[in-house]
């Protein structure tokens, strides 16, 4: 079996040493040469640049596998003469629907300036996904080559894109898995450990189909979409000898704290006993055992070399979509294989095994002795041949000229060098460190003692563990820490370091690194934090000021909205008649008014949900159309619906949602049209996912249109065209906002087309389900014993509210009695039959959901335990009508309601009785 042994070690006679030395020095003689035409190269290149490609990172330049994707294009594309530029979403940390949106607008600037890239790349499935959404509008006819995509379904069905094609980020989780099986024979339960992330997601789909493969082992999950930092330690802390982590994604929790890919992992290993594999090769050299590993720069090479035969005249359609696991090969961590008793031995074919500790001396010790002695002679002789005198003289000037530019760089910049040998011990400060902190140079002795003397009491442990642990691994470290200085005070360092020198047993024996003042940038951060306190605390302030605002003015406007209904069933001359639909036309307007605040809140804090449910699209364009055709007859308008044939079926989707799109759509074009016609058209799309299509829906009307420069600012929150006092169309300027806002949570987008004096058409996508054989629920049907009279219960505490609703109700035929709180409920329900319970939820002694719970729970209510309650309350949030479900109530109005909405949740909740 191969094993590759990465570490080097030094086991030559000083001879050889001198030999490379002097090998070094001759390179050094011929290095001004190299410089001068290197710079020769680079005026070149920059005078006769070649294609431009642009490469969308879903990461940030910090990211652990970003550089190395980077240095796999650069080996294609820079021999070839492509120049590479990259731009940096940094969606592991910031992917909300406004940092997208922030991002393209940005690139949208960019691109406008720059000319037109002959080739686009996408790095991971975020930057793939944004790519597709947007190509139409910043790249339209550009080629699209990705790789690190995770999402196979959507990376295979680019197969029937002509523009687009690349490489998958194809995990070998099935042969890691068998790994762990094999290394650890008692091993039992793997938990993968995955995060909220969408490529997370991905491979936990491909972790999870993995348990038919292992039907004697428990495939488990631990998931930080459930669980904070501190209770996945609690969790990792339980685990034993028969358990083992697969670590798929650990970047976020469930509270929102966020960490760095090291600093996630050393959170798992510092809690835990077990094991943890990995399928990513940043987690190599960090504690992870190692596992088939994903190399990004081979994935970054294969990508390159597609770009560059799609730059070369080759079809994107003539390469398809290519599996990635062509790079991954098993590698594992000899300290961790050490750690955990695993032989190495037992590790598969071929694999790689760094850290391992031994050497080829301790191996062949004799055979190397001889060849030793064999290259000492050899050596000796070619020293005789090369050690010309003028050479070794050359050497050393430029030697010497080398440490007078080290001084002068080192006397010029403001960080501070640090060079710490240990064996023997000695440490070495730059002028820089001590002025950095404002103290004289020599101030106090060069010694690890001063610099932990100096360090803030709070950080020394975590920053001397820091720099240990990275001075034995031998990789380059980053940490930030306090020290004082000169006044007393504290000034923030970010240091920097890597072990140059091993001992031959292979400890560190020289670490050198700089020190950089970060204080500002910290005092910026900090104040950056509080400012998004700040606003977060003002943003949950004024939600719950128009979550109140709208209960109290709801209350009031049910009791006129029903008063005005009740007046329309009167026997009213034509002009009351008009008063009144006159009011409740206004009153229906503020409702809407209301509706729109808080929907816009709901929006802004993430709180807004869309449910799926079977509907008919026809009938929901037809309804919407039917709201306004009163307000189109005043006006000599033509509503119409234009629905293609392939559209004339049931979805899957938030019909309300969709409704609401419509009215403010249409309601819009009704207000800015004096003449001519309103037209509704619907179509079907093919979605690249199964089970799934595309609507796209236009609303177009013959009104006074948009002028281009109002374009831009129609979706603004609170933002209309014309803003003065005198303008001749009011509104609240949410109406566009809010429909953008639900059509995106809906996985579309809208577009508007609009010429001042001859109309506007704006046009919106949806994602919906196929709905199948599912039909849409049809409210309005009449049931059984929907028209017979029923004895009912009203509880109300609000006065007026409690009148307004018992005549509505008489006026439907119904006989009813009445009471002013929970508690007045449960008295009259021991004593007196009725069919149905109108409920109100605010009510003081007992409220109505602790009054359902009793008439469901208490045994003194057995007999009326299944009786229908339907909830009224003028809270308008879905979580107030979870709840009020929950508690045990069949249905919940909000108010105000209308007559026809309390009909129809009557005839629903009788029915179902």
């Amino acid at each position: 079996m191969l094993k590759v042994n990465e570490r080097v070690f030094p086991g030559v006679a000083s001879a050889a040493i001198r030999a490379v030395l002097a090998a070094l020095f001759v390179l050094c003689l011929a290095a001004p040469a190299r410089a001068a035409r290197g710079v020769a190269s680079a005026w070149a290149a920059q005078a006769w640049a070649g294609p431009q490609v642009l490469l969308i990172s879903s990461y940030h330049p910090g990211f652990p596998t970003f550089f190395r994707q980077i240095e796999g294009i650069e080996s294609v594309l820079e021999p070839a003469g492509v120049d590479l530029d990259v731009e940096y979403m940094d969606s592991k940390r910031f992917n909300s629907p406004e940092d997208v949106r922030d991002f393209r607008h940005m690139l949208a600037d960019k691109l406008a300036r720059l000319p037109r890239y002959d080739l686009i790349l996408t790095a991971d499935d975020n930057a793939l996904r944004f790519a597709l959404d947007n190509r139409g509008i910043l790249f339209p006819d550009t080629p699209v080559v990705f790789f690190g995509v995770n999402d196979q379904p959507l990376a295979h069905s680019m197969n029937d894109d002509d523009r687009v094609t690349g490489v998958i980020e194809a995990v070998s989780m099935e042969e890691t898995l068998r790994a762990a099986f094999t290394l650890q024979p008692g091993l039992r339960t793997v938990y993968a450990l995955v995060d909220g992330t969408t490529s997370a997601r991905a491979d936990l789909l491909t972790y999870l189909s993995m348990r038919s493969a292992f039907p004697d082992r428990n495939l488990a999950v631990l998931s930080l979409t459930d669980l904070t930092w501190a209770g996945l330690a609690e969790r990792t802390r339980a685990l034993g000898p028969a358990d083992a982590i697969l670590l798929l994604s650990a970047y976020r929790d469930a509270a929102g704290a966020t960490v760095s890919f090291d600093e996630g992992l050393k959170r798992i290993l510092t809690n835990t006993r077990v094991p943890v594999y990995d399928l990513w090769e940043h987690g190599l050299n960090l504690g992870a055992i190692g596992g088939k590993i994903i190399s990004h720069f081979e994935q970054g090479r294969m990508a390159a070399r597609m770009g560059l035969a799609i730059l070369g005249g080759t079809p994107v359609r003539h390469l398809p979509v290519i599996e990635g696991n062509e790079a991954n090969r098993y590698i594992f961590d000899y300290r961790v294989l050490a750690r955990f008793g695993i032989d190495p031995d037992a590790l598969p074919e071929g694999s790689r095994v760094l850290n391992s500790p031994d050497s080829l001396w301790s191996a062949h010790t004799v055979e190397l002795s001889l060849a030793a002695g064999a290259m000492v002679a050899m050596t000796v002789l070619v020293l005789l041949l090369l050690a010309y005198v003028s050479r070794l003289r050359r050497a050393r000037i430029g030697l010497r000229e080398s440490e007078e530019r080290l001084q002068m760089s080192l006397e010029a910049t403001s960080d501070g060098l640090w060079d710490w040998c240990m064996d023997p011990e000695k440490v070495y400060f730059s002028p820089g460190y001590f002025t950095m902190l404002g103290y004289e140079v020599d101030a106090f002795p060069h010694a690890v003692a001063s610099w932990l003397e100096l360090l803030h009491p709070d950080d020394r442990e975590a920053a001397r563990d820091v720099v240990t642990a990275h001075a034995e691994s031998g990789r380059e470290f980053r940490t930030e820490f306090r020290l004082r200085n000169a006044s007393g005070g504290w000034t923030w360092v970010m240091a920097r370091g890597k072990t140059i020198d091993w001992t031959r047993d292979g400890r560190p024996r020289r670490v050198v690194g700089t020190h950089t003042d970060i204080t500002d940038r910290k005092r910026f951060e900090e104040r950056l934090v509080q400012a998004k306190e700040a606003a977060e605390a003002a943003n949950r302030v004024k939600d719950e000021f128009i979550a109140n605002i709208s209960h109290e003015v709801r209350t009031p406007l049910n009791g006129v909205m029903g008063m005005l209904q009740l007046l329309q069933t009167a026997g009213l001359n034509a002009e009351q008649r008009e008063l009144v639909d006159t009011a409740l036309h206004s009153s229906r307007n503020l409702l809407r008014v209301l509706n729109d605040l808080l929907d816009f809140s709901k929006i802004q804090a993430g709180k807004l949900d869309i449910r799926e449910a079977p509907f008919d699209l026809t009938g929901l364009v037809a309804e919407s159309l039917d709201f306004f055709k009163l307000q189109a007859v005043d006006k000599d308008l033509k509503l119409t619906a234009d629905i293609d044939p392939s559209a004339r079926k049931n979805y899957l989707g938030d019909a309300g949602r969709i409704r609401q799109i419509l009215f403010n759509l249409v309601g819009n074009a009704v207000k800015f049209t004096d003449k001519g016609a309103i037209t509704v058209e619907v179509c079907e799309l093919w979605h690249p996912e199964p089970g799934r299509k595309r609507l796209l829906v236009t609303v177009r009307d013959t009104g006074i249109g948009i002028a281009e420069k109002d374009l831009s600012r129609i979706f603004a929150p609170f933002s209309q065209v014309d803003g003065s006092l005198t303008r001749a169309y009011q509104g609240t300027g949410l109406g566009l906002p809010i429909v953008s806002k639900l059509v995106r949570l809906m996985g579309g987008n809208c577009e508007v087309d609009s010429e001042p004096g001859k109309g506007t058409a704006i046009r919106f996508f949806l994602s919906v389900g196929d709905a199948g054989g599912a039909e849409a629920e049809n409210a309005s049907a009449p049931g059984p014993d929907a028209d017979r009279p029923l004895r009912l219960l009203l509880v109300e505490d609000e006065r007026v509210n409690r009148v307004m609703a018992r005549r509505l109700l008489e006026r439907m035929g119904h006989t009813v009695a009445e009471a002013e709180n929970g508690r007045d409920c449960l008295t009259r329900l021991r004593d007196h039959p009725f069919d149905a319970v109108l409920m109100d939820v605010q009510m003081p002694f007992l409220n109505g959901l602790d009054a359902t719970r009793a008439i469901r729970t208490a045994p003194e209510l057995a007999h009326v335990s299944t009786i229908p309650v339907i909830g009224l309350s003028a809270h308008a949030a879905r979580h107030d009508r979870t709840r009020a479900l929950e508690a045990g109530m069949n249905e919940y109005l909000v108010k105000p309601f209308e007559k026809s909405d309390l009909e129809r949740a009557l005839r629903k909740v009788v029915k179902a009785s």
